[in-house]
């Protein structure tokens, strides 16, 4: 079973803590606070020191204004990924005499996983010559996910165990895989259907 799902995209570039390389330095973590033009650049053990605004790194990032300086800059931000998502639909491979089918009965499932995301940082000309910044997002997730929803169960599902057909409880346990461009952000999942009763196994 194979299924996609679609939601907005939750993550922008914001405090929190990151890998990149700064001042032809060795790539490491930093506890990274984007601000208006600037983005200030603190040691990972931040916490468990005074915050020194004064000697921090600040990468300089206009709006519309490109630093002399500037060279593209690119955070990556590694987490754990909990989410709550809606399956909107399945696709089913033929089995037997039974064709393929796409359902679209309501499911949602909870999903936890390995998450990376990457933030490009950039300037890009317009034709009037002016350079606007350019944040691009890139985000990738794996894990595993669990849920319910609802399936048809008629004859050809149960292999002829039953001679009608009704709207049976499922539940959904799988893999997933979630991919982000932007605010563009999909799902892909495979797993199986068990019916919650005792009729028999959807697959």
């Amino acid at each position: 079973m194979c299924s996609i799902t679609g939601n907005s995209s939750k993550f922008t570039f914001a405090d929190g803590y990151y890998r990149t390389r700064l001042n032809g330095k060795k790539y490491k973590k930093y506890y990274v606070t984007p601000g208006t033009d600037s983005i200030k650049v603190y040691p990972a053990n931040i916490s468990r020191q005074i915050a020194d605004t004064v000697n921090s790194i600040a990468v300089f990032f206009p709006e519309h204004l490109r630093t002399t300086n500037f060279s593209k800059k690119r955070f990556n931000a590694e987490s754990f990924d909990l989410d709550v998502i809606t399956i909107l639909f399945k696709y089913r491979p033929p089995v037997k005499e039974y064709p393929a089918q796409l359902n679209t009965n309501f499911n949602g499932a909870l999903y936890a996983g390995y998450r990376k995301d990457t933030y490009a940082l950039s300037y890009k000309n317009t034709p009037l010559h002016v350079a606007n910044r350019e944040i691009i997002h890139h985000g990738f997730s794996f894990g595993a996910f669990a849920g319910f929803g609802t399936a048809r169960i008629d004859e050809f599902v149960t292999l002829r165990r039953i001679d009608y057909e009704y709207d049976g409880v499922i539940f959904t346990p799988g893999v997933a895989s979630e991919f982000d461009l932007n605010k563009i952000n999909f799902v892909v999942l495979s797993g199986l259907d068990f019916l919650t009763e005792k009729t028999a196994m959807c697959g």
